[in-house]
């Protein structure tokens, strides 16, 4: 499907399955997709530690990316990582169709044509069982980790946009992936991408 000529951006809850439907979306239009490869292409043009532009979606209090272009000799290490992993994703996105996951893709390229902004979320024993299996966890573990990757998802989509993580009017589509499966969430999101771009 080479003709397919928009970006999508995933939003996700931790194990609603972003990535693997980014991959499946990868595979079935023939574009790139982009997850951990940001922090690592970050990582190169800037460096800056892998480790420490992870962490930056740990963190919390940054100011509003909305002031980027302001000049600004006190921000810290932590903005300045966020920055440049910002201008690698409109960077990546200035350079042909593509799926860049999670990382608030969706509010950093609002000003760019043709993107398809989509959030994931799945039921919380889902989310649980994908913890417990992958990291060989008992459930009260596992859904501590849930919690605690959800809630550094949100304090981080806040601490670029100032906006509420998951809001519905951030994305052109909502899906939640655990009755249908991740394949079926790729198929719905590429007959939506192609109907209304």
């Amino acid at each position: 499907m080479s003709e397919f000529n928009s970006v999508i951006t995933i939003g996700r809850e931790y194990g609603a399955g972003g990535r693997t439907i980014a991959k499946r979306l990868s595979e079935l239009l023939g574009i790139p997709y982009y997850d951990k490869d940001i922090i690592r292409l970050t990582a190169e043009k800037t460096g800056f530690s892998e480790e420490m532009i992870h962490d930056t979606e740990e963190a919390s209090g940054a100011r509003s990316l909305f002031n980027w272009l302001m000049p600004n000799s006190g921000a810290s290490a932590y903005d300045k990582a966020i920055m440049a992993q910002a201008q690698t994703i409109r960077k990546i996105a200035k350079e042909g169709p593509c799926i860049i996951v999670g990382r608030g893709a969706n509010y950093i390229l609002r000003d760019f044509p043709n993107v398809v902004n989509v959030f994931v979320y799945a039921e919380e024993e889902d989310k649980v069982k994908y913890a417990m299996e992958t990291f060989e966890e008992t459930r009260e573990q596992a859904l501590r980790r849930v919690h605690h990757s959800d809630a550094a998802r949100e304090s981080y989509y806040h601490y670029l946009t100032r906006d509420k993580w998951g809001n519905l009017s951030n994305y052109d589509l909502t899906l939640n992936s655990s009755p249908i499966g991740k394949d079926a969430c790729a198929d719905v999101i590429i007959a939506y991408a192609t109907k209304c771009k």
